[in-house]
């Protein structure tokens, strides 16, 4: 038995000594593929993110499209054209005041 363990030591040893760059091979191999797939879980990331962004960015485009649609389809109607003029120029119906607050603390720097 301890002849065995002798011999499978000896056959150990030599298969070592003689595929010792095998052994380096396979361990450089497995450095480059660590630092790969490192590079690629920071690319994966980052890919991530910025899907995340277009995603909101789209979102907000079809929003702003939806009200951009809804404010055009509604320009056939009178009560939108009156509040455009409202908003837009500032000109009341007829029959209605206009009325105008001052910003009290400009009014106190004007006198």
């Amino acid at each position: 038995m301890q002849q065995f363990f002798l011999i499978l030591n000896r056959t150990f040893e030599q298969l070592f000594l003689k595929s010792w760059w095998v052994i380096l091979f396979g361990l450089l191999c497995f450095i480059i593929f660590e630092q790969g797939m490192k590079t690629h879980r920071q690319e994966y990331a980052r890919l991530q993110k910025h899907h995340r962004d277009l995603e909101k960015q789209r979102k907000e485009a079809i929003m702003l499209q939806e009200k951009l649609m809804l404010e055009i389809n509604s320009q056939s109607d009178p009560a939108w054209v009156e509040l455009v003029l409202m908003k837009g120029l500032g000109l009341v119906p007829e029959g209605q005041t206009k009325v105008f607050f001052e910003n009290l603390s400009t009014a106190s720097h004007d006198r």
